[in-house]
């Protein structure tokens, strides 16, 4: 398997009616700011509260269908969030490896959806994966990854791609975040096939930039130190197959600090009363800080989730 149209044709297929369409709304604080239209396309209204549900539901359908049961992955909360629904849904098992510095909403999140949950001896994403995949091994279980998986790559960046374009078919510029890159790949893959000329920009945290160090060096870097952030969604390597995906479609990287971020989920919440979660704020932190150059309009902001737990909130605030 690989990623292709074909596939994500066949992820629209089998997860829309399942999923919200959410909205792309035009931000006029943005545009502003960009001196172009901005739009927002708010994923983080997504079931689950984030656009990883896509990937899990399409996943989880397509394993499903080959008279598979049971399942185990790893996820910093997203993702497992996503596989626990998608696999309550569809009446399966699953068993979900996370780090120990999980955020509490999404941990509660897993947990609710019936799904069988073990934090790692880490705090980190990357180690908690090896971790992870021996544990499922030693139990015998089929492993997705949260992004390294060409069926979550077409149920998350490729189905919401086609979305987007169905609702503003003259994009310009295309700003999304970058974690383990499973977003970004299917996004990339679907908009350059269908309008070459579109910009895409990944953004990432600047201490945990697997995407941009991989560009550097012109070959995957999967793993990283694991870096204490709010940010839990952007830490670690990226992908193997993410970045082969990538690498020749993505048009640039914007970096954000730790504390570009959370002005960014301020600003957000000060400018549209939208509560997002850190990981989500990187895209607005890379507009805001100036990194990001040569914005084509008409411009979409992927707000990509909202699993933000109270005490993380009351500390976002601050005074």
């Amino acid at each position: 398997m690989t990623l292709t149209l074909s596939l994500i044709h066949e992820a629209h297929s089998a997860i829309k009616d399942h999923i919200i369409k959410t909205p792309l709304e035009y931000s006029g604080a943005l545009s502003k700011i960009l001196k172009t239209d901005v739009y927002l396309k708010l994923e983080f209204l997504q079931k689950t509260g984030s656009f990883k549900y896509r990937g899990a539901l399409f996943s989880l359908t397509t394993l499903k269908n080959q008279g598979v049961c049971t399942v185990s992955t790893c996820s910093a909360g997203n993702h497992g969030k996503g596989i626990a629904k998608a696999a309550k849904e569809l009446n399966m098992t699953a068993r979900i490896f996370v780090p120990n510095s999980v955020d509490d909403a999404k941990y509660q999140g897993m947990i609710e959806y019936g799904a069988q949950v073990s934090k790692s001896p880490y705090p980190g994403y990357d180690a908690t994966e090896v971790w992870a995949r021996q544990q499922a091994a030693l139990e015998g279980l089929p492993f997705i990854s949260a992004f390294n998986d060409y069926t979550v790559m077409a149920g998350n960046g490729g189905t919401l791609a086609l979305e987007i374009l169905e609702s503003l078919e003259d994009v310009g510029s295309l700003v999304f975040p970058v974690g383990g890159g499973g977003l970004g790949a299917g996004l990339c893959y679907y908009m350059k096939e269908t309008n070459p000329t579109i910009t895409l920009i990944g953004c990432q945290h600047e201490d945990s930039a697997g995407l941009a160090l991989s560009l550097k060096h012109g070959q995957a870097i999967t793993e990283l130190e694991p870096i204490t952030t709010v940010a839990g969604g952007l830490e670690g390597g990226v992908g193997d197959r993410c970045f082969d995906t990538m690498k020749t479609r993505i048009n640039s990287v914007s970096l954000a600090s730790e504390q570009d971020i959370i002005g960014a989920w301020r600003w957000i919440l000060h400018n549209h009363q939208y509560l997002i979660e850190p990981t989500a704020a990187v895209t607005l932190a890379c507009l805001l800080n100036g990194t990001t150059k040569n914005i084509q309009g008409p411009a979409v902001i992927v707000l990509s989730g909202r699993n933000v737990s109270y005490q993380t909130i009351k500390k976002l605030i601050g005074d």
